[in-house]
């Protein structure tokens, strides 16, 4: 694992167990007990776990919202695989939501082939990595947040209540066995639910490692979406 996966490996880990050994994590992630403290280290200083004495500990992990850098950089080839499937679900002339996250961010590079798209997001990262002259890009605005790279608060919100969208494309960061689609994040929950309420098709999606997982926040449940795209089963369809 290059360091990125690495320490969201460890994250994910702590997220379940709370706590844990340096010797337990190096077994986790497959990695030397050195490569795991400075790792520690590393996700200390972002303000993601506290170390103690022998291990560490993710005591507000549940209500803490992971940096963009570690999010962006975790399974990379799995998003951009759900991202070009969501791209199939784009036709010419559409008007579509983007939200805040790391895996919707990457449709915008397979939608060269559709013409007149206009695309309203307040993820900034959006603008600074994709120039297309098809697209149409608008932001919301908001307060700007350096650690999650996107714009938010009621700025976000009054715009998004007065623009009416084709496709709303969004994740979040959990979704349960019993089809319950949540985050850490109130403020992006709020602007989700927005986008949701002004979106005709409303599409989420979703890595394997969000499964069996429920957070603080409720979204909204897997019968108000039309679409779940997703790299494995999904757990009632087993």
């Amino acid at each position: 694992m290059i360091t990125y996966e690495r320490q969201h490996a460890i994250l994910n880990y702590l997220s379940e167990k709370k706590f844990s050994t340096v010797k337990e994590l190096s077994t986790v992630v497959w990695a030397s007990e050195s490569s795991v403290r400075r790792d520690i280290k590393s996700l200390a200083e972002k303000g993601c776990v506290t170390p103690l004495y022998g291990g560490v500990v993710l005591s507000d992990y549940a209500n803490t919202v992971v940096p963009i850098g570690l999010r962006d950089s975790s399974n990379s080839s799995v998003k951009d695989e759900l991202a070009k499937r969501a791209a199939d679900c784009v036709f010419s002339g559409a008007c579509i939501f983007m939200d805040g996250s790391s895996t919707v961010k990457r449709i915008v590079k397979y939608l060269d082939k559709f013409n007149g798209l206009k695309i309203i997001t307040y993820n900034q990262r959006i603008f600074s990595e994709y120039k297309n002259p098809q697209i149409k890009l608008y932001c919301t605005g908001g307060l700007f947040d350096s650690k999650s790279s996107i714009f938010l608060g009621s700025t976000v919100n009054d715009y998004i209540s007065n623009v009416s969208a084709d496709i709303c494309f969004f994740s979040s960061q959990a979704l349960s066995d019993d089809g319950e689609i949540s985050d850490v994040s109130e403020d992006e929950t709020s602007i989700r639910k927005a986008m949701l309420a002004r979106a005709a098709k409303k599409i989420f999606l979703c890595d394997s490692s969000k499964l069996g997982l429920k957070k603080i926040f409720k979204l909204c449940d897997k019968n108000d979406v039309d679409l779940i795209i997703c790299d494995k089963k999904l757990p009632w369809e087993n």
